[in-house]
């Protein structure tokens, strides 16, 4: 045996090169044979050309990782002499200690394993041939536990004996052969051992065996024949066999490889011949599933649809949208070329019209023929009698009967396959879907059954829809009767809105006033229920109604709501109101303010500028009484001023922020007829595309009104001369405004207002006298809250005479409350 360092330099050269063994195949097979014959050329002895051979083994084979296949490799060599088999001179197997430390196997173990797989001659060197045998675990232990029937290992000569063959050198005399142990075991780290060999030349046998730990594919025998072969050659080269011996070793190796080559392309035939029978089974499966597929596609289309459509029914409350969106999806599942849907509607008198839609066509085609009746094609689904489906209508016994067409008319889209499906709800017949198509056969009974699914969810959604409707007309209608029309004031141009929401159930609770006070005073009103329908509008209707009635009263901003967030707590417990109420007092250009949990008013005023009246806002109505604040600006002539509710500005698409944001950026623009800034304000946006009603009230302070106002101011301290020196003020005025015929009647009531506030105010007083087209107003503030009222005073009393002189002389008069104090005016018409 040569020491492994011997030989590890050689090993070297050839570690570049390695075979897969677990993917070992005709290829690997041929390449291995070459590199295996280069290894061993010009070894110059068959014991030098076993040590190669094991080395080559050993360092070229590997995993499927790259790693060392073999844990072992052994090149066995036998001569037939006198006394049967023994070892050949070279002095037991070759490479038998080239395996990692504790991994070796001995060699009489493998000797009985050769001999049990039958890679070991009996007793004839001539007989057998190159074979390839793959050992599993479970035939090891099985071979060797059974120590009886296993042969044991032959005894090497004691003594030297006559070389068997001419070219084998002289060599001590081998020591005997190991004893092979009773039960021998595989290494613990080999899982498989290929062994392979035969004769070599007459009386030589060779046999190598590889242990592996990795798994080795039952095929690898076959693969390994010609490597055996090689093996064989290689060996016969090393010692310059005769050329016969290394010329039939040579034309073995060609036909081991002729026979793997042409059982591979059998193989390799039949391999292709089933891959043909697959591929076109495959065809065939892909075909089925193509048409399979489609089928499914064209289910789960319909099933898609038919979800759609009962979703978009069920949600849609817009009569003319419902009908025409049924119509579409009906005509699509029947496959139709056109399809009708004929509806029955109600009108407001109470009388029924029929109305119709098309799909699949444009509905010009049908505009010039006159609406069906019940000919005896058309009375069955008019009458909700039943479905009619005809392959060929034309040749139907029921068609042709009616003058003045008999049949369809001149220039109709042509019909032969005919379906008609009623729409029925609790026995009522609501409408029908008709469809045609030019070729005959083309509604089955599925597409009954489908356009029958249809026309039951349209039934449902007709009734919803026309309940809705007449909700709405109702609702409408009450809100219409509720809301004023704007009467005209002197020195202000207004104008409203009011949209109801574009998909709402019904009108809601948004109100807009505008209420004339006295003194020249007007109220600006704008307010919004909570909800939708008759309720929302009725409740907006009770609390209009006292919002008037509270500013007849001339009761501050901020006392308004808090008497409407009692009332509203009142009539509509839960149901949260929001509000904003001012006074504007056009003499003075000024605006009194008070806002329940509204969206602030925009003001823009004479220069352009724009700002949100947020300055003080108070909770919503309807949480009982609440003090609310109020706040005063300047509306000065060339002002505009806007209240609205949420609905203009808030969308489900657009944050509130952004809405407000938008309408800044509008007010702040060009600006001209007020009717024009609203269209165009709602267009911008709204859109029609608003989730909430839209309430606005624009007012508009014209630069024209200063000049038909005139005012004249005067401040007094709280002393009995302040009366006369008001009347003098009075009488200068009139007589400079040609209005000398009313001194007389307003220096009474002067006399009477400013006595009052003398008596009972602790603090300076103002007189201001207003004049307007029409009208000339006084008014007189003081700090004293003590209102003025109409008092019959008893035969021996001389007080509260003075205010029925007031009251008979004026057109009319009143008190207002305001911080820190009132104001009673008093307004005389021009006239």
């Amino acid at each position: 045996m040569v020491p492994p360092s011997q030989s590890g330099a050689h090993s070297r050269a050839h570690q570049g090169t390695g075979f897969d063994v677990s993917a070992f195949d005709l290829a690997e097979a041929a390449t291995t044979g070459t590199h295996l014959r280069q290894a061993v050329a010009g070894a110059g002895s068959t014991r030098a050309a076993a040590q190669r051979l094991a080395d080559f083994f050993r360092t070229s084979l590997v995993d499927g990782q790259g790693h060392r296949a073999c844990a072992q490799v052994s090149v066995f060599l036998w001569e037939f002499g006198a006394g049967g088999w023994e070892f050949g001179a070279d002095d037991g197997p070759q490479g038998a200690g080239v395996g990692a430390p504790g991994a070796a196997y001995d060699s009489s173990s493998l000797l009985r394993l050769l001999r049990g797989s039958g890679l070991w001659p009996a007793d004839d060197a001539s007989a057998g041939e190159i074979d390839v045998v793959l050992l599993h675990p479970a035939g090891w232990r099985t071979d060797q536990s059974d120590e009886a029937s296993a042969p044991s290992a032959p005894s090497a000569p004691s003594a030297p004996s006559a070389p068997s063959a001419p070219s084998a050198p002289s060599a001590p005399s081998a020591p005997s052969a190991p004893s092979a142990p009773s039960a021998p075991s595989a290494p613990e780290q080999a899982s498989r051992l290929l062994a392979f060999g035969g004769p070599l030349r007459a009386g030589q046998w060779f046999a190598v065996t590889l242990l592996s730990d990795e798994e080795l594919p039952p095929g690898i025998t076959e693969f390994f024949r010609p490597v055996a072969h090689s093996a064989r050659l290689a060996l016969l080269s090393a010692d310059e066999s005769s050329a016969e011996d290394r010329l039939e070793a040579a034309g073995a190796l060609t036909a081991s490889m002729e026979v793997l080559v042409a059982r591979r392309a059998a193989q390799l035939q039949s391999a292709v011949a089933e891959l043909r029978s697959t591929s076109a089974r495959l065809r065939r499966s892909e075909d089925e599933l193509r048409r399979r597929e489609s089928e499914l596609r064209e289910e789960a289309a319909v099933v898609e649809l038919l979800q759609e459509v009962g979703g978009a029914l069920a949600a849609e409350l817009d009569l003319d949208t419902l009908v025409q969106h049924a119509s579409d999806a009906a005509t699509r599942l029947a496959g139709a070329a056109f399809g009708a849907f004929f509806y029955n509607v109600l009108g407001e008198t109470g009388e029924s019209y029929l109305l119709y839609v098309i799909s699949g066509v444009d509905r010009s085609v049908f505009d010039r023929f006159p609406m069906p009746r019940n000919t005896q094609v058309f009375e069955p689904t008019f009458r909700g009698l039943g479905v009619v489906r005809s392959d060929d209508i034309t040749t139907d016994p029921r068609y042709g009967h009616n003058a003045p067409h008999h049949g369809m008319p001149e220039g109709h889209l042509p019909v032969r396959s005919y379906l008609a499906v009623p729409v029925v709800s609790h026995g009522t017949v609501l409408g029908g879907f008709f469809f045609g198509h030019p070729e005959p056969g083309r509604f089955t009974e599925r597409h009954e059954r489908l356009v029958t699914g249809v026309a039951s969810q349209t039934a449902v959604a007709l009734q919803n829809a026309q309940t809705y409707r007449r909700e709405r007309e109702a609702a409408m209608e009450l809100q219409r009767r509720l809301l004023p029309t704007l009467p005209k004031v002197d020195g202000i141009d207004t104008t409203s809105r009011y949209l109801p929401a574009a998909r709402s159930r019904g009108a809601g609770g948004d109100w807009t006033d505008l209420i004339p006070l006295r003194d020249g005073e007007v109220a600006l009103v704008i307010g919004d229920v909570m909800g939708k329908g008759v309720r929302a509008a009725a409740i907006m209707g009770q609390i209009r109604t006292a919002c008037r009635a509270y500013a007849q009263l001339g009761l501050a901003p901020s006392e308004v709501l808090e008497q409407l967030s009692v009332i509203v707590d009142d009539i509509a417990p839960g149901c949260i109101t929001t509000c904003a109420y001012g006074v504007l007092d056009r003499h003075r250009s000024r605006l009194r303010l008070a806002v329940a949990g509204h969206l602030p008013p925009v003001l823009r005023d004479g220069e352009g500028s724009v700002r949100f009246l947020d300055e003080e806002i108070g909770p919503p109505l309807g949480v009982g009484r609440r003090t609310y604040p109020e706040q005063e600006v300047q509306l000065a002539p060339g002002a505009r001023l806007l209240l609205y509710t949420d609905g203009l500005v808030e969308r489900r698409s657009r944050p509130i922020d952004e809405g407000l944001h938008q309408l800044r950026k509008l007010l702040a623009g060009p600006v001209g007829e007020i009717e024009a800034d609203c269209d165009s304000w709602l267009d911008a946006l709204a859109g029609g595309q608003h989730d909430d009603d839209i309430a606005m009230l624009y007012v508009y302070r014209p630069e024209d009104a200063a000049r038909r106002t005139l005012t004249v101011s005067r401040d007094y301290p709280p002393v009995s001369g302040a009366v006369p020196d008001a009347r003098d003020l009075v009488s200068r005025t009139l007589r400079a405004w040609g209005l000398a015929h009313l001194a007389n009647d307003l220096m009474l009531v002067t006399d009477e207002i400013v006595a009052n506030a003398v008596r009972h105010a602790r603090t300076p007083l103002r007189v201001e006298l207003r004049r307007s087209a029409d009208r000339v107003v006084l008014e007189v503030t003081d700090s004293s809250t003590h209102q003025p009222r109409l008092i019959v005073s008893r035969p021996e009393e001389f007080g509260h005479r003075g205010i029925f002189l007031v009251d008979k002389i004026a057109t009319r008069w009143g008190t207002r409350m305001i911080d820190g104090g009132k104001v009673v005016w008093a307004e005389v018409s021009t006239a």
